[in-house]
């Protein structure tokens, strides 16, 4: 006789709060009016420290929230506000820099205001602001670069925050112009 297979189909093990979450969805009435083929990313503007912070990079390849130097400053921050902890930070190609330390800022986002935790850096960046994995998974939300937006639940239903397509490419251009330390 052979022993019987037992199926075992779990859905999440969190609580059912989160059974009760509103689904998201995409469709073709999402897609931005350029709906030229596009590999644009994800940038949107939000408030944070009640300002209005533009060039935000919505990142689900980073696994940390960063907010850059300048910008902190830009909202009356100094680096006395930080909480002292090099985090070393592993590029794309393999390069290491190490945070300036670390900052717990609100975060303003349809309606849901967070307490955010960013490691901080300083140099340049083509991006004021990379939220990443942590705070989308936080806020649980769906990002679509096709679609330009970000959906997330909130207790009235589910938000929508439009990407700016033309800062995207800006930002891109930006990012692939020669610094006076590279090679000509």
């Amino acid at each position: 006789m052979q022993p019987r297979l037992k199926e075992i189909n779990q859905s999440s093990t969190s609580g059912s709060a989160d059974r009760d979450l509103p689904a998201i969805s995409f469709d073709e009435a999402d897609v931005p009016d350029e709906a030229e083929h596009h590999n644009d990313a994800l940038i949107i503007t939000l408030s944070i420290r009640n300002c209005l912070v533009k060039k935000i990079l919505v990142d689900i390849g980073s696994s940390v929230n960063l907010v850059m130097l300048e910008t902190l400053k830009n909202m009356g921050f100094s680096e006395k506000d930080l909480v002292q902890k090099a985090v070393p930070l592993v590029g794309f190609s393999g390069e290491t820099k190490q945070s300036l330390g670390e900052i717990v800022i609100p975060t303003f986002a349809g309606g849901v205001n967070e307490q955010v935790r960013y490691l901080v850096i300083d140099g340049p960046s083509t991006y004021n602001v990379i939220l990443g994995r942590p705070w989308i998974y936080e806020i649980k939300a769906v990002p679509s670069t096709y679609h330009q937006s970000l959906k997330f639940p909130t207790p009235w239903g589910v938000q929508d925050i439009r990407g700016y397509q033309n800062i995207a490419r800006d930002c891109y251009k930006n990012a692939l112009k020669p610094t006076a330390a590279s090679p000509t």
